[in-house]
Parts: C-alpha cells; sequence; structure tokens
C-alpha cells in the first residue's frame, strides 16, 4: 500500500490512544520511514506530547480544514523523519462549523491525499468522542489501531465504534479496515489477563502480540514534551512501542523494524523556520 493513513482512535477515553500515536508514530520514524503525526484532537495532547506549543501554532488542522485554498505545508511541523501537523483548541469550533457544511467530513482526507507521496505512513491522533472529526478521520484512514485498556470495562464501547466504522465502509470509505487491537496499562493482574484472552476470543489475529505495560516513564514524557524514546529510550515503553511498531510494518508488507536508538533528538521546525521543539540531553 502506498503510504498507508492509520487511525488510533477508541472514543472510550484513558485507553492511552494519544500516547499509542505519538510512539508509535516516533518508533517508526526511527526505522527510516517518513512518518506524518496527524493531530485532530482539540486538546491538541499530541502536539504538545512532541514538544510543539500550543501558544505557538500559526496554522494547524483547523485551518486545513477550514480553508481548502490554504497549503497543507504551512501547518507542517518538521522534524527527523517524523512531521506534525498540529490541532489546537480551535478546531472544536471547526467542529460545530462542519455540521453545515457540504461533505465536510471528507475534507481531511482530500487534504492529506497528495501527501501520500512524500510519506511512508500517515498517523491519525483522533478524539475521544464520535463526531465530524472522528468521521474525518475515519474517512482520510485506511487501517484503524483500537487502543483496549487492561481493565474490567474495557471492551465497552468498541462495539459502537465499530458499528460506525462499518457505517464508513458501507458508505464513503469502503477500503477501511482494523489492523489491529492493542492492549494497553497492561499490569500484572488477572483481569489484564482475562481481558487479552477475551479479545483474542472476539477478534483473533486482528489482536496485537505486542502489549503496552503500565510505566511511570510513558506517563512522564508527554508532560516534558517528549516521546518516549527520547525521554526515556532503554524504558519497557520504548521496547513495548518498538515492538509495536515492528508488528505493524509486518502487517503493511513493509519489513521488520530495526532498532536504532543513534538517531538525533526530535526537534519540529515550522515553516517559518522558528524553532518549536523540545530540548533534550
Amino acid at each position: 500500500m502506498n503510504c498507508p493513513i492509520i487511525a488510533v482512535t477508541n472514543q472510550k477515553g484513558g485507553v492511552g490512544k494519544t500516547t499509542t500515536a505519538i510512539n508509535l508514530a516516533q518508533a517508526l520514524a526511527l526505522q527510516d520511514l517518513k512518518v506524518l503525526l496527524v493531530d485532530l484532537d482539540p486538546q491538541g495532547n499530541a502536539t504538545q506530547g512532541v514538544g510543539v506549543r500550543l501558544e505557538t501554532i500559526q496554522n494547524s488542522i483547523s485551518e486545513i480544514i477550514r480553508d481548502r485554498t490554504l497549503p497543507v505545508d504551512s501547518a507542517i511541523y518538521q522534524g527527523d523523519n517524523l512531521d506534525l501537523i498540529p490541532a489546537t483548541p480551535l478546531l472544536s469550533r471547526v467542529e460545530r462549523e462542519m455540521v453545515a457544511l457540504t461533505n465536510s467530513e471528507l475534507r481531511l482526507a482530500h487534504r492529506l491525499a497528495p501527501l501520500r507521496e512524500r510519506y511512508s505512513l500517515i498517523v491519525i491522533d483522533t478524539p475521544p468522542t464520535f463526531g465530524p472529526l472522528m468521521n474525518s478521520a475515519l474517512n482520510a484512514a485506511d487501517r484503524l489501531i483500537v487502543p483496549v485498556d487492561s481493565s474490567y470495562f474495557a471492551l465497552m464501547g468498541i462495539k459502537e465504534l465499530l458499528t460506525e466504522v462499518e457505517e464508513i465502509q458501507r458508505g464513503t470509505n469502503p477500503g477501511l479496515q482494523v489492523m489491529g487491537y492493542l492492549l494497553t496499562l497492561v499490569d500484572p493482574t488477572n483481569i489484564a489477563n482475562q481481558t487479552f484472552e477475551t479479545l483474542i476470543g472476539n477478534f483473533g489475529e486482528r489482536v496485537f502480540e505486542t502489549k503496552i505495560r503500565r510505566s511511570v516513564k510513558l506517563r512522564e514524557a508527554p508532560a516534558l514534551g517528549k516521546t518516549i524514546f527520547h525521554h526515556a529510550p532503554e524504558s519497557v515503553g520504548a521496547r513495548d512501542y518498538l515492538g509495536l511498531a515492528e508488528e505493524v510494518m509486518t502487517r503493511l508488507g513493509m519489513g521488520s523494524a530495526v532498532i536504532d536508538r543513534s538517531r538525533p533528538s526530535l526537534s519540529l521546525v515550522a515553516g517559518s523556520g522558528a524553532q518549536l521543539g523540545v530540548s533534550h540531553e
């Protein structure tokens, strides 16, 4: 597939969705793949999680969706094999405006389509609610990764998500597929094991073998504006997301991952040339 677009999505909050989007994108970038991370959540957590401060942003995904004449490049922040289209709270207002626009939920797909020629993969971080933005992601994506936390209520809401996916498949994006279900926030408990077995029972081979373990370092990294690979490259979180990247590449027929921690630190740069990235030791 030429530059697959992967949306990381689950309308249930607190399942590690943004953490997965950020660190999967970075893990893939470490494999010498050119990756674009698209933040489609008005909270802008993915944007801040890779070191871009919301107050410094001029053009974002909001302007790209709202103004079809605005060059997409004006909202792309360039890093080392990992670029970003950021989100700001303005996206909440844009989502309300989209309700009154014809085919507004196809605008993201149309805007991202030309970028497939420039990137190996595009990863979308989605909002944790259904609505025009979630539907925009489902229309733009080829594949979905669904994070599922290892709790008693983990599977609640997946049926609702799959119903939404089926509607999109029947209508505007027939090629959309669930690539896999990812167990997150895993700790050594019976509930985590039961959740994993239930996922296997329901979805079989579509469940990723990789499990994302609970990690203090994974919780710390976003607050510092760093991926896990810049904050704690030897941690279990880094190992887990490298494992996920390998599975993703295998499922997409892109070969196997090769661990390479020698890449320079992430430093995102806007089109104006202003330095907006995080600093690293």
